[in-house]
C-alpha cells in the first residue's frame, strides 16, 4: 500500500534543489532537472504507489492513463492532503499543454515549473489558485493511499449524501447541493463515493414538507458572511 508522506517528502527534499526542464527531466544533471510529470511520477514511486520497472518514463498522459486503476476522480470540493491534479486536455496534455502536481491541503500544492519573472524554477511549493494550469484541470484520490502508511483509504471527505424528492434527485457534497439530471448522474456519482469510502452513498428521501428544510439548506448554505 502507498504512503502519501512518504510521496510528498519526496518532493520536500528536492524543494530548492532541483531546475525544471522538460529535456530529460528524471534527477540528470547538476542540479537535478525534473519537469511536472517526472516529479509527481518519481513521488509516486518513492510513495509506495508505482514500481520502477521499465526506467524513467511518463508523462501527463500517462497520469491521466492511471484514471480508475491508481486516480480515482473526485471534486475540487473534496481535494485534500495527497491528492494529485492533472490538467490539459486529454490525449494532447503533454509538453507545455498541461501540468500536474501534488495537493499538501485544499489551498496549497507542491509541483515543479518555471516562472523566472518570479524566480521560480524547479519543485516550489505555491498557492493553488492560479498555479494549476488549464483549463480543463482534473482531481485525484490515490487508491491504497493513507497519510500514516497503513493502506486504509476508507472514511468520508465531506458529510455526502443524495436527497431525493418529488420533482428529482440531488447531491449534497458538503458544501453545495447539486440537481442530478437523471439516474446515470446519480449512479456515476455514487460509484466514485463508492470506491473512496467502500461503501454507496446515503440517500436521503423527502416528501412534501420535508422539502422545506432543503429551502433552509440553499439559504445557509448561500448566506454570506
Amino acid at each position: 500500500m502507498g504512503d502519501i508522506n512518504k510521496m510528498i517528502q519526496w518532493m520536500k527534499d528536492r524543494e530548492g534543489k532541483v531546475v525544471y526542464e522538460q529535456v530529460r527531466p528524471w534527477g540528470t544533471g547538476t542540479p537535478p532537472r525534473y519537469d511536472c510529470s517526472a516529479a509527481v511520477i518519481s513521488a509516486l514511486r518513492a510513495g509506495g504507489f508505482l514500481d520502477n520497472s521499465g526506467g524513467n518514463y511518463g508523462n501527463t498522459e500517462t497520469l491521466y492513463g492511471l484514471e480508475g486503476s491508481l486516480l480515482i476522480p473526485i471534486s475540487k470540493e473534496q481535494v485534500g492532503k495527497g491528492d494529485i491534479f492533472v490538467s490539459g486536455p486529454k490525449g494532447s496534455s503533454t509538453g507545455n499543454n498541461g501540468h500536474t502536481g501534488i495537493f499538501l491541503d485544499n489551498q496549497t500544492i507542491i509541483h515543479a515549473t518555471k516562472y523566472l519573472p518570479y524566480g521560480i524554477n524547479g519543485i516550489v511549493t505555491s498557492a493553488a489558485e492560479g498555479w494549476l494550469g488549464g483549463p480543463p484541470v482534473y482531481y485525484y484520490r490515490l487508491k491504497g493511499g493513507n497519510a500514516a502508511g497503513d493502506g486504509a483509504t476508507k472514511g468520508d471527505v465531506q458529510p455526502q449524501c443524495f436527497i431525493e424528492m418529488n420533482n428529482g434527485i440531488s447531491w449534497f457534497d458538503g458544501k453545495r447541493r447539486h440537481n442530478l439530471p437523471n439516474k446515470d448522474c446519480q449512479e456515476i456519482v455514487n460509484r466514485i463515493y463508492r470506491e473512496n469510502n467502500g461503501k454507496d452513498m446515503p440517500t436521503m428521501k423527502m416528501k412534501g414538507a420535508d422539502e422545506a428544510w432543503l429551502v433552509r439548506l440553499d439559504q445557509a448554505i448561500n448566506a454570506k458572511p
